[in-house]
This record gives C-alpha cells, sequence and structure tokens, in this order.
C-alpha cells in the first residue's frame, strides 16, 4: 500500500513538473481536481518540488528561473545604458538584476513612455546602420529634409520623447533631423573632422532643441503650480532664482522660441514672462491672433 502510495506520489510529480515546462505555471485547485486529491497532499507534492518551484500568487506556481550568467547580467547594464535607465531606476544593484525576470513575468510594474511615431519601424530599418556607419567612420552625408538637400556632418543618433533624430551640422551650425522628415539618405566617401565640442554639446541637452546659442529667459510661476517645477526640470536648462510664499522665479536657456513657448502656453495663466520682453510680445501677439480667428460670428436674429 505504501509502495502504491509513493508510485502515485512520483507520478504526479513528473505530471507537475510536465505541465510547469509546456505551460510555465499550475494552479493549485487546479491540480486537486485534475488529481482527485485534497490541498493538504497538493501542498505536499509542491514542498516536495521547493527546490524548483515558487508560488507566484494567487494559487499558481511556477519553476524558479536560474540565475543569469554574468555575460548575460553584462548585456542587460549594456542595454540599461542605451535606454537611459537611470531615468528610471537609478540605483541596479545585483538584487535588482536577480528579480528582472520576475518583475516582468508578473507585471506589477509599468513603465510607460510617450506613443512613439508611426513611422518608426520603416525610419530604423532605413536609416539605423547606414547612419550608424557614417558616424563611426566620419563619412559626410547628403540628405534630402524637407524637400530640401543638406550635406550635413553626423554625430549622433538621439530619442527624444520616442522620436528618433539625427543630430549632425551643416555648415557648421549643430541641428536635430527628425528620422521621419529624411526623405533619401546618402554616405559620402569624404570624411569630416569631429568636433568634440558638438559631442559634448549634445550629451548635455536632453531634448531636439540642441544648439550653442542660446537665450535667456526669466519666468515667474505661481505658487499653485510651483510644485511641477520643484519636483523635475520642466524647462530647458531650468535653474531656480528666488522662492517665496506667492511663487517661484526661474531661469532658463532656449535656443529658439518655438521651444520656450509650447511650454508657457501650456501653463497659462499661472506663468509669467519676465525677460525677455520681446518674447512676452510674441506670445501676447499669439494668443490675441488665436482669439480673433476663432472669435465666433454673431448673426443677428431675424425679426419674427
Amino acid at each position: 500500500m505504501e509502495v502504491s502510495t509513493r508510485s502515485r506520489s512520483v507520478e504526479r510529480l513528473v505530471d507537475i513538473i510536465t505541465e510547469l515546462y509546456t505551460h510555465g505555471v499550475v494552479n493549485r485547485r487546479a491540480l486537486m481536481e485534475k488529481f482527485n486529491i485534497t490541498e493538504r497532499t497538493v501542498y505536499r507534492d509542491l514542498s516536495a518540488l521547493s527546490s524548483i518551484v515558487e508560488i507566484c500568487g494567487e494559487g499558481q506556481y511556477r519553476l524558479i528561473l536560474p540565475r543569469q550568467p554574468s555575460v548575460n547580467v553584462a548585456s542587460h547594464h549594456s542595454l540599461a545604458k542605451l535606454l537611459n535607465a537611470d531615468n528610471f531606476f537609478p540605483e541596479r544593484d545585483d538584487e535588482f538584476w536577480q528579480k528582472l525576470e520576475n518583475r516582468v513575468i508578473e507585471n506589477h510594474i509599468l513603465v510607460q513612455a510617450n506613443n512613439p511615431e508611426h513611422s518608426v519601424k520603416t525610419d530604423l530599418r532605413r536609416y539605423l546602420n547606414l547612419i550608424e556607419k557614417a558616424i563611426q567612420r566620419s563619412n559626410i552625408c547628403q540628405i534630402v529634409y524637407n524637400n530640401k538637400t543638406r550635406i550635413v556632418h553626423p554625430y549622433k543618433l538621439t530619442n527624444q520623447k520616442n522620436i528618433w533624430y539625427l543630430n549632425a551640422t551643416e555648415n557648421g551650425k549643430l541641428k536635430s533631423f527628425a528620422l521621419s522628415k529624411i526623405n533619401w539618405l546618402e554616405t559620402k566617401k569624404e570624411r569630416f573632422i569631429v568636433d568634440t565640442n558638438m559631442i559634448a554639446l549634445i550629451n548635455h541637452h536632453q531634448d531636439p532643441w540642441v544648439s550653442e546659442e542660446t537665450f535667456e529667459v526669466l519666468l515667474r510661476v505661481k505658487h499653485s503650480i510651483a510644485f511641477y517645477f520643484q519636483r523635475r526640470d520642466l524647462l530647458p536648462q531650468q535653474e531656480l532664482l528666488t522662492e517665496d510664499e506667492h511663487g517661484l522665479t526661474l531661469r532658463c536657456q532656449a535656443t529658439h522660441q518655438n521651444q520656450i513657448i509650447p511650454l508657457i502656453l501650456f501653463w497659462l495663466p499661472n506663468i509669467t514672462v519676465l525677460e525677455p520682453a520681446w518674447l512676452k510680445t510674441t506670445i501676447v501677439n499669439t494668443l490675441r491672433d488665436y482669439l480673433d480667428s476663432n472669435e465666433p460670428s454673431i448673426t443677428a436674429p431675424e425679426n419674427g
């Protein structure tokens, strides 16, 4: 009788392991019904497999994933650096990497980014390898951008808010070209001399607006929205000058009015431009033009 009981137990264990490798998980309640056994017996069977099986919530059990070899951990580090994971997980010790696979499976953490452009797959398929080689070899490129032919010196591919850009100089001026707007690209045999200052400038900026030429903007932020500017930098090269019970005075550096105006418009009416005067005038005129173009026409009612 004892031999028969052990035999049935071994058969169940083999069956459970087979199901784990086939489906990834087993359910405690389903095992009770499948083998017509009590919950206590299921616990005993799973306990016998405790060295290779772990609970993953709601009566579900799965195989314990083996610890990844060091070469895979190294690749994780490389991928994390490429994707700038410091923005999401600034500290990544050994425990972080050990739990990484489980966290992906359990799906308790969700990291969301901006929606990518619809053409991202096509853009990367067309240009990624070509531009990489041009950057590595310092080859001059000829591109058609917004239906205009340009000669550029490629420095780096960057992804800003899920949009891919080619950072390159044109006539010595650093610019960002959206991959989705590049209609054609050709690598020339001629090479250019790399300017390390340009690379440092690209690495320093956190948005597509990259230039050595900037202008200073002073802003006054009301207390009601001050928290949003204190918890992270919302403005390019944001700097806090003063803080009081009424709000904040901030300074930032912009490369073009189109970089800063949309940010200011978003926070109206709780943000005020102090300097430069021309920027404040531009925003006021933009708002006036908008109101004039959207003013509803009033038709006098017909006399009954």
